[in-house]
């Protein structure tokens, strides 16, 4: 089938807005030209686009297709899917120029697609510019950077989704969705069992860990979820932060979520300069806090420019806070000012699929899944924090990678899982492995020269050449 199924979507919140932006983002889509009043109008969400556009490619309503796929992309314009769409929408309705723009775009942004595999380019293809923009999309699906096995995980260690360091044990810490379970592992892969939810702790799925050797502390986000073992539906979208004795493993404290109808998520966690802990919930983009010496767990910032939060990383000083979003790439958090805009970045980088988020040296580590290559990149910021200057790729389309989704630094290198057996399941899982990856790369990101091409379009305008056809030098 051309057109791929709809992408299941992460639950939205249209919270209150935070104050004015630090930066805009630089890479801003085209906008949809205004609609005539022959033009039907669109949804104004994503679901409704999603819906829209099937519908008006199964009726080859290729004009409404292209529409809707256009909105689509300006609302999600990391989603490399939607682009990907948009460029068979393009090349159904003949629309040439607009088909090659957006593909030397996403081969700018080092996107892997073989176009020639969907017969829907069939009206933009036989030319000079087609060929060379498709040559190098396809050549970004080859591997390249640095990684290597770690240790593989026993096959019973089902569903681990967050890594940590413990440098008092000089071990891995791994948590575990489908038994709730916290394991030590060395670096030889032997697995020794310290926690496991159970009625006396009263935890759920594990979905990150944060070790706090200063303080003694063990923090574990927990939420129950279907696929946790010992779900029971009563606990549908409870969620807590667990604090435990790092020496002892000693439960000190359970700090929920407060129940309020909504389903919540706690996951990925951030450790403060006082002790206090940062926490971002996947199901409903909030941030919440635990200040140190506090048992509650309070919500601190929600956006509806965010839609589904991962990864998240602080500065040393507390003062900025960095939010992974598998839509929206990563927000930049002012704590201090209250405010949070979307980080800046050059157009050329693509930061949609995000899963893991670490700093490192004033570098952001980035695992990416939800895009076509797989990769692990370092994003090298300036000095207020808030704008990329250098990107540079650290593990693209690895042999071991099946969704690599999180990890932790240890001094110079990233380690994290290869694959999450959260895509393909429990059941049909295969043993995790956890691959390093040095971060000290130097090599920075070079697209080809595209000389060749801007001649060519160029000489097309010159021509008055509106559709392309010819492309010929």
């Amino acid at each position: 089938m051309l057109y791929k199924s709809v992408i299941s979507l992460a639950l939205t919140c249209a919270f209150g807005l935070v104050s004015a932006p630090l930066l805009a983002q630089t890479d801003e889509p085209e906008k949809e030209q205004p609609t005539t009043q022959a033009q039907e109008a669109l949804p104004d969400n994503v679901p409704g686009l999603l819906v829209k556009s099937n519908e008006a490619y199964a009726a080859k309503d290729y004009l409404t297709f292209r529409r809707a796929l256009q909105s689509l992309h300006e609302k999600r314009p990391y989603n490399s899917d939607y682009m990907y769409q948009l460029v068979i929408a393009h090349a159904l309705l003949d629309e040439k120029t607009p088909a090659y723009d957006l593909m030397l775009r996403m081969q700018k942004q080092g996107l892997a697609y073989d176009f020639n595999a969907n017969e829907g380019t069939l009206n933009i293809r036989n030319t000079q510019v087609y060929d060379f923009v498709n040559d190098l999309m396809e050549k970004a699906a080859e591997p390249m950077g640095e990684s290597e096995p770690a240790f593989t995980l026993p096959q019973n260690v089902l569903m681990p989704e967050t890594l940590a360091w413990d440098e008092s044990r000089q071990k891995f810490l791994v948590g575990t969705v489908a038994e709730g379970s916290v394991l030590a592992v060395d670096k030889d892969g032997k697995v020794t069992e310290l926690i496991t939810a159970n009625d006396e702790n009263g935890m759920w799925s594990v979905f990150d860990l944060l070790v706090d050797p200063a303080r003694n502390r063990l923090w574990v986000s927990s939420a129950a979820t279907p696929v946790f073992s010992r779900f029971s539906a009563v606990d549908k979208g409870r969620s807590a932060l667990f604090e435990y004795n790092l020496e002892t493993l000693e439960l000190i404290h359970r700090h929920p979520v407060p129940v309020d109808g909504r389903p919540h998520i706690l996951g990925s966690m951030a450790l403060g300069p006082e002790g206090e802990i940062y926490i971002a919930d996947r199901a409903l983009p909030i941030l919440y806090r635990k200040a140190a010496g506090e048992a509650k767990v309070e919500a601190v910032m929600a956006s509806a420019e965010m839609v589904s939060l991962r990864g998240i990383a602080m500065q040393p000083d507390g003062g900025i806070i960095y939010l992974g979003d598998r839509e929206m790439g990563i927000m930049v958090v002012d704590i201090k000012g209250s405010r949070a805009a979307k980080l800046a970045t050059p157009a050329t980088l693509n930061l949609g699929g995000i899963d893991g988020l670490y700093l490192w040296n004033n570098n952001l580590i980035v695992i990416q899944n939800g895009i076509s290559p797989q990769r692990v990149i370092r994003l090298g910021l300036d000095q207020s924090g808030t704008q990329v200057v250098a990107v540079r790729p650290l593990a693209v389309a690895q042999q071991e990678f099946d969704f690599p989704s999180f990890g932790t630094v240890v001094g110079d290198e990233l380690y994290y899982f290869a694959s999450s057996q959260m895509v393909a399941g429990a059941e049909d899982a295969k043993p995790v492995t956890v691959l390093r990856t040095p971060l000290d790369s130097s090599a920075d990101l070079v697209n080809p020269d595209m000389k060749w091409f801007m001649e060519q379009k160029a000489k097309n305008a010159e021509k008055g050449d509106k559709s392309n056809e010819d492309n010929q030098p």
